[in-house]
């Protein structure tokens, strides 16, 4: 299949299996060559068709900024599946560790995180906003998880909440509509809020607001799947580089951003 041919089907795919379509994009991208015309263009079509889909902003940007794109679809590629922020997950939560361990639906970075932690008594806290995507993770899951409703979370009383965001920027974080009485609940019954930001999520503050822009033009306001985190602060940030101070966020981005998709939108 020749690279635009791919690039009308990757357009339409859907954005619900990041993993796929990342995989997919970075070969599609790789098959450009070095046509930097060629390469903005199919940047520029992908991210108007999933605006939403954060790490794919990052490897347009990372793309882009490479001497030779075909290399730096590679390279991001190759970088996003050896992000340690899964095993840095791992690795800050005591072991062995008694109290369950709550998370906000069941993101990739905590399944992977949390394969081989067998101490933990894990929580999935079900978010009415993707309750069908959170059934489909579950599914393919190796884990034992316990599925439960935010009310719940006070009678069990977890030790931690782990929240995986949409995007940050800048010191902005967008999250999942819902996240926020969600944390509100868990801080009550003495959670500590974990932010899990893998590699990918953590872009330039303005090619966050371009991603802003872009998904805007796309969706209906009331059917963003985000909404920016202005309510309780979490204690904690787990990436690439382990556990951080919240304040780590304000200056932390994966990519530069490319001036080539600050038009977007």
């Amino acid at each position: 299949m020749r690279p635009f041919e791919r690039l009308r089907y990757l357009a339409r795919a859907s954005g619900e299996d990041a993993e796929t379509l990342l995989e997919e994009a970075a070969d599609c991208l790789a098959g450009f060559g070095d046509d930097p015309m060629g390469v903005v263009i199919a940047c520029r079509r992908l991210l108007a068709y999933h605006p939403t889909v954060t790490q794919l902003w990052s490897w347009c940007a990372q793309l882009l900024g490479a001497p030779r794109p075909a290399e730096g679809a590679s390279a991001a590629w190759r970088d996003w599946r050896s992000d340690t922020t899964p095993a840095r997950l791992a690795g800050a939560l005591p072991f062995p560790h008694e109290e369950p361990v709550a998370v906000l639906g069941w993101p990739d970075v905590v399944r992977d995180g949390l394969a081989e932690r067998i101490d933990l008594e894990l929580l999935a806290v079900r978010n009415r906003y993707d309750d069908s995507l959170l059934s489909r993770r579950l599914r393919v899951s190796v884990q034992s998880v316990r599925v439960i409703d935010e009310m719940e979370i006070a009678v069990l009383e977890p030790s931690h909440l782990l929240v995986a965001p949409v995007a940050t920027g800048g010191g902005t974080i967008l999250v999942a509509p819902g996240t926020e009485a969600l944390v509100a609940t868990a801080r009550e019954a003495g959670a500590a809020i974990w932010l899990v930001v893998p590699l990918g999520l953590a872009l330039p503050a303005r090619l966050l607001e371009a991603m802003d822009r872009a998904a805007r033009n796309e969706i209906d306001e009331d059917e963003l799947p985000y909404v920016e985190w202005t309510g309780p602060r979490f204690d904690a940030v787990i990436g690439p580089d382990g556990i951080g101070e919240p304040s780590v966020l304000n200056h932390r981005a994966d990519c530069a951003a490319a001036p080539e998709l600050l038009r977007l939108g």
